[in-house]
């Protein structure tokens, strides 16, 4: 059995994927990202059994509805500011998995990159043939990840331009 991902970053995928690896036994395998071009050979070289996250680009989606044998799920979270605003501060300190403290001003552009994905991702979730999870509702307790309390809003100094940049991007169709 493969059971497929297709997520964001920031959306705690990597708690889920080891709580259904727990749950499933099945291993966990590197995500596909940015870093991977292929998306197709991707999908190709997955072993038999496996969990496996997918970080959208234009691609995805028709391959996700064109490959057979896997278990393709959506993760979402519902707390999308919250989700922004951790993704475009880690993108800046590369700290990913630590309790956060350092003040920092981050890169406005970083609120659209997201937005590119998070529209992908609606494009997949709008033809309603996968299955839809949300990260609040999950119970992770298999999970060795656990959910930042990161506060960044109080983290991020530039954090009125930025919010003013995700409500922009909120508000676009």
């Amino acid at each position: 059995m493969k059971i497929g991902i297709l997520t964001q970053h920031r959306s705690g995928h990597t708690a889920y994927e080891q709580h259904l690896s727990v749950v499933t036994r099945l291993p966990v395998v590197p995500e596909f990202d940015i870093n991977k071009k292929d998306f197709a050979t991707y999908l190709t070289n997955l072993p038999d059994s496996c969990v496996f996250s997918v970080m959208p680009r234009p691609d995805v989606p028709d391959l996700m509805h064109n490959t057979k044998g896997i278990q393709w799920r959506v993760l979402l979270r519902k707390d999308i500011l919250k989700q922004c605003l951790s993704f475009v501060y880690t993108n800046t300190t590369q700290e990913f998995r630590k309790t956060q403290t350092q003040k920092v001003v981050v890169d406005k552009t970083l609120v659209n990159d997201f937005f590119e994905n998070y529209k992908i991702i609606q494009q997949v979730v709008s033809k309603g043939t996968f299955d839809i999870f949300y990260y609040e509702d999950l119970e992770l307790s298999k999970a060795y990840y656990k959910k930042s309390t990161s506060d960044y809003e109080s983290l991020i100094t530039n954090i009125v331009e930025v919010k003013r940049q995700i409500k922009n991007n909120i508000s676009c169709p």
